[in-house]
């Protein structure tokens, strides 16, 4: 099971949050990629994961809800737990290796994350490259006991699709979309380049 535990927010605004961060991205995934949402007893959240987020994808989330946060001195607020199965920041050779992943900086120039793998190798990434080993690291990979069989536990359910809705120029440049409708939209993205074109080279020459 890929999930996030986060301390120090409700549900209600885990799951506000994670509308806000699906919005920011409304073209990179499916309608039908779901999370799922359990408070456990301390009052900590889970999240559970749809198998098609990458680990970017679960990296940058941890960062906004890291970010949200109001006492970030804790670099365990929010964790990740996943088994990787893509190569968008780590190696192929770390397919089916269980990560952990928490943030390293939330401001603007210093925005990144710790990934540590079950067998302790670590890196960091900072959205600018690629991942860093880290060699001296006092990180531990181990998983919480308390999240152990939650998935069949009752939980409030979101799918991206619910959250952000199909608009008519997505549409509009669909395969099987009228052939008018396509010509108008590329018209009106050629003529915004072409306006562009031309006031930069009037304010330069």
């Amino acid at each position: 099971m890929d999930y996030i535990k986060v301390k120090g927010l409700q549900k209600d605004e885990v799951i506000g949050l994670v509308k806000e961060w699906i919005k920011l991205y409304p073209h990179s995934f499916n309608p039908e990629v779901n999370f799922w949402f359990y408070e456990l007893a301390d009052n900590q959240v889970i999240i559970g994961l749809h198998d098609d987020l990458s680990t970017l994808a679960v990296s940058l989330l941890v960062i906004y809800l890291t970010s949200a946060l109001k006492d970030t001195s804790e670099t365990e607020n929010v964790v990740a737990y996943l088994t990787v199965d893509d190569n968008e920041i780590l190696l192929k050779q770390n397919y089916g290796r269980r990560a952990k992943i928490v943030a390293k900086g939330t401001d603007d120039d210093n925005t990144g994350v710790i990934i540590l793998l079950e067998n302790n190798y670590c890196v960091d990434y900072y959205f600018r490259g690629k991942a860093h080993q880290v060699k001296n690291h006092d990180l531990v990979f181990e998983e919480p006991n308390d999240v152990e069989g939650i998935e069949n536990a009752a939980k409030e359910e979101i799918f991206v699709g619910d959250v952000i809705p199909k608009k008519k120029i997505e549409r509009s440049l669909e395969p099987d979309a009228e052939p008018w409708q396509k010509l108008m939209w590329y018209a009106i993205c050629t003529a915004v380049g072409l306006g562009i074109g031309f006031l930069l080279v009037y304010l330069y020459f």
